[in-house]
């Protein structure tokens, strides 16, 4: 192994160092490599025949070219896999993460929230005076129970005197009498919102767990003096990563996700049988995509910490995701059934480097094309009636030779080609599972915001002090409690309760207290004062209700609960809290769109209207503008992937609908508000027909197995339009390799210009816009042809074919072309199959474009 220049040589050809140690893993490389190098090694031999046949330069100048264009693709088709399985477990990785600091901050609002809750407070207070009983501390082991059942991510809530003594507890059986933990009294120090504490706690009989903890002050504000305490709440962390992790590993072979403290240390793990608890993991590397090394396994492993929410960036954790090292570059997936059309100019999809592989594979079979030409010709040159017995041995080995060549090249072509298209095929590959992994991961996001949600006005709804104010219509208690709830939770636009006529009570936002008095209208609060059950809730159509957005106007969601008496016997009202979506649902489709240039996403309703959008293109309320027709029917917790045509481009996309999140909307009927998340990523313009591809070498079915009578013609065949024609080979000379044509302003637009060849000017047809009006292009092959009289030109075409030898008995007359002389000798030659090739001549061709110069440019003449 040697190495330079960042490549490093593996079995003689150059690899880049990020890739050169995990060729062994990589299959497919294999696959094309071993066919590849032995086709390389053909030209060997060849070569050392075509000494005799007077094309070795030209054969030794193809293998140079095939061989340094070996490397590149199999390099490219290395670091594509490397880039495609890094992407897959990165993307992955830094979900966990994200989706975990996203859940968690939510959790800091909540033990904020319940800290300054009344009965807290009250019980607090009883403490410090000695007069507390069994039935207050049932009462509120009951409160804490009715938290929960609405809030079902806590397994135990827990409120301590400050001296660490249970006060009360969700679940008394597992906490400790006396909880003395340091690292929950840092909740007590001046201006400490809250403290995170993860591991083995007294709080939960001694197990592990993640604790979130408020101080708890016994006046009646959370700042007064006197007697106090600690809210803990429990979080069931394993309980929420584990299906996170289930969720992301799916569809990744034998992966592992794990959640690491700052240390490196195992917290969770989706397999304690690879990776266990506690393990230490490597420190990941600035490149991701590293390779790891764990009791003697080889990983891939990627590492994400958190992008951070709303300023909050979580414990400290990472998420790293590892795949065996043998199962990270296994077969492609099977290939798509009908999401993806192959007529796509995909240019700006893939890298340079991907792209410049065909075109230097084309350019190299042009060469080889125009090389096989050239000495076909002049082998049936010589080996016409008259030349030496011995000669027309040699030339008869020659043409051997000739075809042993094309044979080779056009069995690298074929290779090259579908090492190509699985290139093309795998880059498509990501960005369609890319676009259906977003939108799941958009609408995850969605579901667990929502969720949230539907939760907090619940919640909010069992505060004491709303209760009273509702109750005895004290605007400027509620107005008080609401105004620190809104502090707390900042994704809201505004917090607001009403009466049972649906009267405005109070505001959480003093700007807008223009709402108080007014009487709500709508479904939802009807709804909401219709509710008779705490566990209740209603959420409104995301339409217009006079609550959100500068003139009152935007659509929005509310969601509403009833807010019971404080005596229990009926609702003292409601309180409806409206979510800030235009800048939250942005940022969630934000959180969830990949690295792509040009990239959408969209929250629509299973209706079709928009709900967010990324891009400015689309607005809230709008219908969504192009046609889905997945969308009705989508299943919920399903995805699909495809295609959709609109802005003049391709675009590949991704639907996920709504499932709900745990049991928020879950197994419930379709309807036309549910939500789907739409990603769209540009692929490219719809490519003209007949565009997308060449028409590849010349088949074999012109070539008859034994001709059936005494006469042959040699046939040089090429491609115009897509069409296959021909002319007699003792009627061309050369093909030519590109050269530059000397313009001829004044001539006719099938005549391209001048070109000098063996010291004389000649004129270039350019046969496309002479027989059908479609120009062959800038990449159109070159070749002399000559008249029985001696007369030369050049021909453009679209691409050269076969030098091949058929029998008289397949030529058949062909109806004279329009524009064609009458005494023209077009014929038809037909192949084995339907397959047809029309044959020319050289002296209807000169006599054809004289005639054109003539009529066109009368001044003109063509020598």
């Amino acid at each position: 192994m040697t190495q330079g220049s960042n490549k490093v040589y593996r079995k003689g050809l150059p690899f880049s160092a990020e890739v050169a140690p995990l060729l062994a893993a990589m299959p497919l490389l294999e696959e094309y490599r071993e066919p590849l190098l032995r086709l390389q090694g053909a030209w060997d031999s060849l070569a050392l025949l075509g000494q005799m046949s007077g094309a070795a330069t030209d054969m030794a100048d193809t293998r140079t070219a095939f061989e340094a264009l070996t490397g590149r693709l199999l390099d490219s088709l290395a670091r594509r896999q490397l880039r495609h399985a890094v992407g897959h477990l990165q993307g992955r990785s830094q979900v966990a993460i994200d989706i975990l600091v996203r859940n968690l901050f939510e959790r800091t609002a909540d033990v904020g929230f319940l800290a300054s809750d009344g009965p807290l407070r009250a019980l607090l207070q009883a403490d410090a005076t000695g007069d507390i009983d069994a039935g207050e501390v049932d009462a509120l082991r009951r409160r804490f129970a009715a938290y929960v059942a609405k809030y079902s991510v806590y397994d135990q809530v827990v409120l301590l005197a400050a001296d660490g003594r249970r006060l009360a507890a969700l679940d008394e059986s597992s906490c400790a009498p006396v909880v003395d933990d340091p690292r929950l009294q840092e909740a007590f120090e001046p201006g400490r919102a809250f403290v995170e504490v993860h591991g083995p706690t007294a709080l939960l009989g001694g197990r592990g767990g993640l604790i979130y903890a408020a101080a708890v002050s016994g006046g009646e504000r959370t700042d007064a003096g006197g007697a106090r305490g600690l809210l803990c709440l429990s979080f069931k962390l394993e309980d929420e990563m584990l299906g996170l992790f289930r969720a992301l590993c799916a569809g990744v072979p034998r992966s592992v996700l794990v959640l690491k403290d700052a240390q490196g240390r195992v917290l969770l793990t989706s397999d304690p049988w690879q990776i266990p608890l506690g393990a230490p993991l490597a420190e990941a590397g600035e490149a991701q995509g590293w390779r790891l090394d764990f009791a003697g396994r080889d990983y891939l492993a990627c590492e994400s910490t958190a992008s951070g929410y709303e300023g909050y960036f979580g414990p400290g954790w990472r998420a790293q995701m590892l795949q065996p090292l043998q199962h990270a570059f296994a077969d492609a997936p099977p290939e798509r059934q009908g999401d993806r059309a192959r007529d796509l100019d995909t240019r700006e999809l893939f890298d340079e480097e991907l792209r410049s592989i065909p075109v230097e594979a084309r350019r190299i079979q042009r060469e080889l094309s125009r090389s096989l030409w050239n000495g076909k010709l002049k082998s049936r040159a010589h080996a016409q009636p008259g030349a030496a017995a011995e000669q027309g041995g040699g030339n008869a080995f020659a043409v051997t030779l000739l075809n042993e060549v094309e044979r080779t090249g056009d069995q690298l072509r074929q290779v090259f080609e579908r090492a190509i298209a699985q290139l093309e095929d795998g880059a498509l590959d990501a960005v369609f599972d890319g676009a259906g992994f977003r939108a799941e991961l958009a609408i995850s996001i969605v579901n667990r915001n929502l969720y949230e949600r539907a939760n907090d006005c619940r919640w909010w709804a069992l505060d004491a002090r709303l209760q009273r104010a509702l109750a005895d219509g004290d605007a400027a208690l509620a107005g008080t409690v609401l105004e620190s709830i809104h502090a707390l939770y900042t994704v809201y636009s505004l917090l607001l309760v009403f009466d049972n006529a649906g009267r405005v009570v109070a505001v959480s936002d003093a700007t807008q207290s223009h709402h108080v008095g007014r009487t709500l209208q709508g479904d939802w609060v009807s709804g909401a004062l219709g509710l008779r059950d705490a566990g209740q809730y209603v959420v409104s159509a995301h339409a217009p209700c006079g609550l959100y957005g500068e003139d009152g106007h935007a659509p929005c969601l509310v969601y509403a609960a009833g807010v019971p008496h404080p005596d229990g016997a009926a609702m003292a009202g409601g309180i409806a809290i409206v979510f800030d979506g235009a800048p939250q649902f942005r940022a969630m489709l934000g959180a969830a769109l990949p690295d792509h240039a040009g990239a959408a996403a969209l929250l629509v309703t299973r209706a079709g209207e928009v709900v967010a959008s990324s891009d400015a293109r689309w607005s809230p309320g709008d219908r969504l503008p192009m046609p889905l027709p997945t969308l009705a029917a989508l299943p919920a917790d399903q995805h699909a992937t495809g295609e959709l045509e609109f802005d003049g481009r391709v675009h590949a996309y991704g639907l996920a609908m709504s499932g709900g999140y745990r049991e928020y909307r879950r197994l419930t009927p379709p309807d036309a508000t549910d939500l789907a998340a739409l990603v769209v990523l540009p692929l490219g313009e719809r490519l003209a027909a007949g565009t997308s591809a060449g028409a590849g070498a010349m088949p074999g079915a012109f070539t008859p197995t034994s001709p059936t009578g005494a006469r042959t013609v040699d046939v040089a065949s090429f491609l115009v339009d897509h069409q296959w024609l021909g002319l007699p080979a003792m009627q061309v000379v050369a093909a030519l390799e590109r050269q530059r044509i000397t313009a001829w302003p004044t001539a006719p637009a099938a005549v391209r210009g001048m070109l000098g060849f063996e010291g004389r000017m000649l004129p270039v047809l350019d046969l496309g816009q002479l027989l059908f009006h479609r120009p062959c292009g800038d990449e159109a092959a070159l070749m002399v042809c000559q008249t029985g009289a001696g007369q030369r030109l050049v021909l453009a075409v679209q691409q050269l074919g076969q030098v091949f030898v058929a029998g008289a008995e397949q030529l058949q007359p062909s109806p004279t072309r329009p524009g064609w002389a009458a005494q023209a000798q077009v014929h038809l030659l037909k192949g084995h199959g339907p397959q047809m090739l029309t044959l020319l001549d050289s002296d209807d061709l000169w006599r054809l474009v004289n005639g054109v110069v003539e009529a066109q440019a009368p001044a003109l003449t063509v020598d």
